[in-house]
């Protein structure tokens, strides 16, 4: 049998708007061009004018480029002590940049945490930045804590260090995946995001060896996706569980509207529980894809067993602190004035458009600085 079409979660009732299913046609079509650029197909991969104009987010996290890359190069590629493992996806994800990892793996022999040696990685980021060579990606700058230096790189390798102290004996303790986000969240420039996203890296290797499904930090996009799928307000308390909801009916969900899902890979897994963001600019082909790498670990016994660590999680403090970082832009919308924020802990591709009058009361230091910057007269 179908699932009914609304969802009751701790007490309340959530009715679907027509994005719901919008939102399940997305997912099918978005995966199905997926499928088809791995098959090796020419263009054009879909008849979607929208899909076919501008870049959305995979379906599957994992399927991303630089998620590919750190399967093959990073995590494959190597020692497979934990400790190991470790270090080199802290190192890739602190910069998330491709080319600042292959530049610092071919200069320095060996690449490795336990020959370790901070002149070494400084000397090569430092030929990049004076060659202005950029050490970061546009989508995954995150902010740099103040450890005594002047530039963000050395301020960053530093934190790598601070976080490699622990960070393995974390992973290998920890009684639940959340335990090691909770943690990641204790350091001042680890956003809920930018935490995050570390889980999920570490996550594709055996050093954090849970479901899939254990655990989800609700960002700015997965709320903002919410609440267009549904009627009303959604208390922050009930959207992890309107999620996993999601995610558990979601076959019926396809079945209902008669759309192919083939899923991932051979065993076709499900849709997880990572929602993705909306896009901004046009969409422009990176070339030929390689060959689909999953990470060996999902095949472990142990990925079979989900632990979540409380049903609350959704109302844990830290998940719900979303705080303006800066102002960079505002529009109008019928008749109303929206303002284009970007997060503090959160990439570029989360930034949001949000209406005046909730600035006004959560962040309205930020509007005054925004105010006092020259603007630009085309977007009044």
């Amino acid at each position: 049998m179908s699932p009914p079409l609304t969802v009751t979660v701790r007490g309340r009732t959530f009715e679907p708007t027509p994005v719901f299913d919008t939102f399940w046609r997305f997912a099918a079509e978005r995966h199905a061009i997926t499928e088809k650029r791995f098959k090796g197909l020419p263009a054009p991969w879909t008849n979607d004018p929208i899909l076919e104009a501008y870049p959305f987010c995979n379906t599957y996290r994992v399927l991303d480029r630089v998620s590919q890359y750190l399967i093959a190069e990073v995590i494959e590629k190597g020692s497979q002590d934990p400790t190991e493992l470790v270090f080199r996806i802290l190192l890739f994800n602190t910069f998330t940049s491709i080319n600042t990892y292959e530049t610092l793996r071919n200069a320095i022999t060996p690449f490795t945490w336990s020959t370790y040696e901070r002149a070494n990685y400084e000397r090569v980021l430092r030929g990049l930045y004076d060659d202005k060579v950029s050490i970061y990606t546009g989508s995954f700058q995150k902010p740099a804590p103040s450890l005594g230096f002047v530039e963000n790189f050395m301020n960053h390798l530093v934190f790598m260090e601070v976080l490699m102290k622990k960070l393995p004996m974390r992973c290998a303790k920890a009684e639940y995946v959340a335990d090691v986000f909770e943690w990641l969240c204790t350091f001042k420039s680890m956003g809920d995001f930018t935490a995050y996203q570390l889980v999920l890296n570490l996550s594709y290797s055996n050093v954090l060896n849970f479901s899939d499904y254990d655990f989800v930090v609700v960002g700015v996009g997965s709320r903002r996706g919410l609440q267009r799928c549904f009627k009303g307000q959604i208390p922050r308390a009930c959207e992890v569980d309107i999620i996993r909801w999601m995610q558990l009916t979601q076959s019926d969900h396809f079945s209902r509207l008669k759309l192919k899902f083939n899923g991932l890979g051979s065993e076709s897994r499900p849709i997880m529980l990572k929602i993705g963001t909306t896009p901004r600019r046009p969409f422009r082909p990176s070339g030929e894809l390689p060959e689909m790498r999953l990470p060996k670990a999902w095949t472990l016994p142990a990925r079979l067993s989900l632990r979540i660590k409380c049903p609350e999680e959704a109302e844990v403090e830290f998940i719900e602190k979303f705080v303006v970082s800066s102002i960079q832009s505002h529009r109008g919308v019928e008749g109303e004035r929206e303002f284009l924020v970007y997060w503090e802990g959160y990439s570029s591709d989360e930034a949001s458009w949000e209406p005046e009058d909730m600035l006004a009361d959560d962040a309205p230091n930020a509007i005054k600085e925004y105010w006092k910057r020259p603007v630009d007269s085309s977007t009044l």
